[in-house]
């Protein structure tokens, strides 16, 4: 296939600039100023139309946590503060109406995981939001652990009278079983005999470089999960961190992988009193480079661009709304080999817009994933 006149965001080098793409074999085979019709290929005419690639939400519960039927179509929370065991992969549901809302956003790839009331919900999956066949469009059924320090598990947990009630219990327990998991590593590793314990195994893949979402608002949850994430040598992201920029002047350094987000909607509690929509713009002004999420269902993923609007008009600039809903959601949650920028090799992934996805009258016109057309209802 190949697309002529599009206006080109690209989500690394080339932003607006007049280009054609050509597909072949689910891929991205080349951009060019001017491609070409090679014989029997298929012309899609761009007439100037905006093209982008493919958003990536990289933190939500797309097809775990339903997000019109929550009661009857919740798996994104079990019992226990800690289930390590527990991939969200084992719970997805095709037929969520969010995978729809998704497509209408512009969302082509999400990172889905379990949701926010235990400390160590289970693993994240990746997936496209649409496509023909469960497995392909699976691009990694465990891609990162899912850490939470909020206050979420202190006031489940607390209600009933257990562990964890404070921060102080949060970190000991995660502590704790990262010190468990650690030792079944090194003795798995030594060859040295031991009980299989399924739990343990599961979470010692953390220690051989599994990403770990750290999840926190506030900035004493988010030095907290610092504190644990490199005590223990974890690959990290922090998710929501909404205090980013009072922990970068806490701990004087930058470089923190952060996705910010939800941060369209209303705040009714001290522990998110730094949730800002001018946060990407408040770190883009430091030179770090935010990813940004829905955090769907709590934020719906057709109002990404919605958020990205807001964000923009508190002065993020295009270029970075764009690449924090593409570029860098991709590269942070290891998925930048193939989805988030439209470069000659990733996946055809991408997104022809009615007017500019940066105001209100945008909208999607075609969207192609693995380089084919994708419904959208």
């Amino acid at each position: 296939m190949l697309i002529k006149n599009c206006m080109l965001i690209d989500g690394a080098d080339i932003f607006e600039e007049k280009k054609d793409i050509r597909i072949a074999d689910e891929k991205i085979k080349e951009v060019a100023d001017v491609l070409e019709p090679e014989a029997g290929e298929d012309v899609y005419d761009a007439e100037g139309a905006l093209v982008t690639p493919g958003f990536v939400e990289a933190s939500c519960q797309l097809g775990i946590t339903s997000q019109i039927h929550r009661f009857e179509e919740h798996d994104a929370n079990d019992a226990g503060p800690v289930n390590a065991e527990l991939r969200a992969y084992d719970a997805l549901n095709f037929e969520d109406e969010g995978f729809e809302m998704a497509v209408r956003g512009g969302v082509t790839t999400v990172v889905a995981g379990p949701g926010n009331e235990n400390l160590i919900g289970g693993t994240c999956v990746a997936v496209k939001t649409a496509g023909i066949g469960v497995e392909k469009r699976i691009l990694e059924p465990e891609i990162a652990y899912r850490f939470v320090f909020t206050n979420a598990p202190r006031n489940k947990y607390g209600a009933k009278n257990q562990v964890p009630q404070t921060r102080m219990a949060t970190a000991a327990v995660i502590r704790d079983i990262l010190m468990k998991a650690r030792e079944y590593h090194r003795k798995e590793k030594a060859g040295e005999k031991q009980p299989y314990k399924m739990e343990l195994a599961a979470l010692a893949r953390v220690f051989d470089g599994m990403l770990v979402q750290m999840v926190a608002m506030k900035a004493n949850d988010m030095e907290a999960a610092i504190r644990i994430g490199e005590e223990f040598g974890l690959n990290y992201v922090l998710v929501m961190a909404y205090d980013a920029p009072v922990v970068m002047k806490d701990l004087g350094r930058k470089d923190f992988r952060f996705i910010i987000g939800p941060l369209y909607g209303y705040n009714f509690s001290a522990e998110a009193a730094g949730k800002d929509l001018e946060l990407g713009a408040v770190l883009e002004k430091e030179g770090v480079h935010a990813a940004i999420s829905t955090g769907h269902p709590g934020m719906n993923l057709e109002l990404t661009q919605v958020q990205l609007i807001l964000m923009t008009d508190r002065g993020l600039s295009r270029k970075e709304a764009i690449r924090g809903v593409t570029a860098y959601p991709a590269e942070y949650m290891g998925l930048s080999s193939r989805v988030g920028t439209l470069e000659p090799g990733k996946d055809a992934d991408l997104v022809v817009w009615n007017g500019d996805p940066l105001q209100y009258d945008g909208s999607v016109r075609m969207m192609l994933i693995d380089g084919k057309k994708v419904d959208i209802k």
